[in-house]
């Protein structure tokens, strides 16, 4: 049954989300649902590590110690210096191909079928120096046609889909927390698809990892700082907190959700909404991001016969189809970068 993929690279772990084409009269797409990408846990290790054969794999995966694998690539995309990887030096853009190529290849394999569309949520942040890099590095690990979709866009998608907010009107607040890092968006949505971005930030301190343990009123003295630059975010594009439409909450840990809603609720006098599993909020928007959208023609243009069963679709990005000739899991392949070259 044909799928697409959504990839959710954390610092930490690794999730993805599939969206299903329904086999009835509409042929729609069903919602979206997690992947069991290690071996009983949804989420891997971020972190890579080389197996003997030269397959690159999750950290947490391989037969190497766990702590030889490498991780924080992604914040260091757009860097000059390569990182150290397995013996030799990679650019961080094409750990991030790595990681991606494995989990397609991973769906892949638990499938039987490859996806028909492919999409990589990436820090709403970043400038096109960074998705120039990213892309490059997804062409050589032939993932030429991957969309690389923002963070806040996949929580807004998430949300769109389950109702909780419309696809038209209003300005919304993403707030994704993940293990290292927080970051927030100012949103409008125009549309399906959509998605204006008017401002946001990131902060590397505090986040999910340094809740872990902790008090209640020590986790929220910890969470401060980041509902702080939310509320700092939001008037820097001269927005009141009470002229937000709903405050968006993805990420985090069972430990961080009521903390975190809370500090939010206080700050901002609107609805602080949160998806039933929001570790796999950003994942399962990134594959809802990718779905082709049906495109019905108009009332007027309606033929006078039987409507046909099968519409014909316009899909929301012009990234083609993943090759159906891919054998299952091949090593992926990066280009080292030698010490001498620049």
């Amino acid at each position: 049954m044909p799928y697409v993929l959504g990839i959710d690279i954390g610092a930490g772990s690794t999730r993805a989300a599939v969206c299903r084409r329904d086999s009835g009269p509409g042929r729609g797409w069903g919602l979206p649902r997690p992947v069991t990408l290690g071996v009983r846990d949804r989420a891997v290790s971020s972190a890579l590590a080389m197996t003997p054969e030269g397959d690159v794999v999750p950290g947490d995966l391989g037969r190497q110690p766990a702590e030889t694998a490498v991780g924080g690539y992604l914040r260091r995309v757009g860097d000059s210096s390569p990182m150290l990887f397995a013996g030799d030096r990679f650019p961080a853009h094409g750990l991030v191909a790595a990681m991606a190529r494995w989990v397609v290849d991973r769906v892949w394999q638990q499938l039987d079928e490859p996806p028909e569309r492919v999409a990589l949520a990436y820090p709403s942040g970043w400038g096109g120096g960074r998705l120039h890099l990213v892309h490059a590095a997804l062409a050589e690990a032939d993932l030429a046609q991957t969309a690389l979709v923002t963070r806040a866009r996949a929580v807004v998608e998430c949300h769109q889909a389950a109702g909780r907010v419309p696809a038209v009107g209003g300005l919304l607040l993403a707030y994704r927390i993940g293990g290292s890092t927080c970051e927030v968006t100012v949103a409008a949505p125009h549309g399906p698809g959509r998605l204006e971005l008017i401002g946001g930030a990131e902060l590397d301190e505090p986040a999910g990892f340094d809740v872990e343990g902790a008090t209640a009123a020590d986790a929220r003295a910890i969470l401060m700082p980041t509902v702080d630059l939310a509320v700092q975010t939001v008037r820097d594009c001269r927005i009141a907190p009470g002229d937000l439409s709903a405050v968006l909450i993805a990420g985090g840990s069972a430990p961080v959700y009521p903390h975190v809603s809370d500090l939010l609720a206080a700050a901002f006098p609107v609805p602080v909404l949160r998806d039933q599993d929001p570790p796999m909020t950003v994942a399962a928007g990134a594959a809802l991001a990718v779905r082709p959208r049906a495109h019905r023609p108009s009332p007027q243009q309606q033929p006078l016969g039987p409507a046909p069963a099968d519409p014909p679709e316009t899909p929301t990005d012009a990234w083609p189809q993943v090759a159906s000739s891919r054998p299952p899991r091949p090593p992926v392949a990066i280009a080292a970068v030698r010490a001498g070259e620049q």
